[in-house]
């Protein structure tokens, strides 16, 4: 991202992912937007909070404070249970970095094993004050790209195997605005392995293969 830009979204299919600047020059993932489902994730160390749209995660966010005894509680929960089914098995299931997920009505909240959940509450809540606008016009811009009905996308996966996926170009915040730069590419992908992923892409870079 240009150095004047804190914060940036790349618009890549059906959603769109919102990127910060921090120390260093260091990119970190903020939140992603889905635009077939309407959901909205807020990403912070360790994990992220879901809610069916946009509009929910400030009002989720807010209530979490009062949750996190309960939330520990869960968590210490899930991961003495998932430990138990581990037992006798070579290597356990649960580690630093596995993720739990608990469900409070229609909102998700998933944590990696060990996280420290005051901390990640004031920090994702933190991140999202600092991006809500980001996040309200990228929304905007978003539901006005034009893209082929999500149901064609998912047969044509079915059919070939391959995913077509299509860049639509990246907006950057500035002086309170998000300005969309429109950038159509197109990239088709497929399974190379059991977690890589062969990608084309319509330039002259030709093939790449991504983990």
């Amino acid at each position: 991202m240009p150095r004047k830009a804190k914060y940036g979204v790349q618009f890549i299919g059906y959603s769109a992912r919102v990127i910060a600047r921090e120390k260093y020059g260091r990119e970190v993932d903020y939140a992603m937007l889905d635009f077939v489902s309407g959901t909205t994730s807020m990403h912070a160390d360790g994990g992220w909070v879901m809610v069916p749209k946009r509009i929910d995660v400030e009002p989720f966010l807010k209530s979490l404070p009062k949750l996190a005894n309960d939330i520990d509680d869960r968590l210490c929960q899930r991961g003495g249970e998932l430990s138990q089914k581990a037992a006798g098995q070579p290597e356990p299931t649960v580690a630093a970095g596995d993720m739990i997920s608990l469900s409070y009505g229609p909102n998700t909240i998933s944590v990696a094993a060990g996280t420290e959940i005051n901390s990640f509450i004031r920090q994702v809540t933190k991140r999202f004050t600092e991006i809500e606008q980001v996040l309200e016009q990228a929304e905007k811009i978003g539901l006005r790209i034009k893209r082929r009905p999500y149901s064609e996308y998912i047969d044509e996966i079915g059919k070939t195997g391959i995913a077509r996926v299509e860049g639509h170009g990246f907006g950057l915040f500035v002086d309170g605005r998000l300005i969309f730069h429109p950038d159509h590419q197109v990239a088709f992908v497929r399974p190379a392995g059991e977690r890589t992923f062969e990608v084309h892409s319509l330039d002259k870079l030709g093939p790449r293969s991504i983990n």
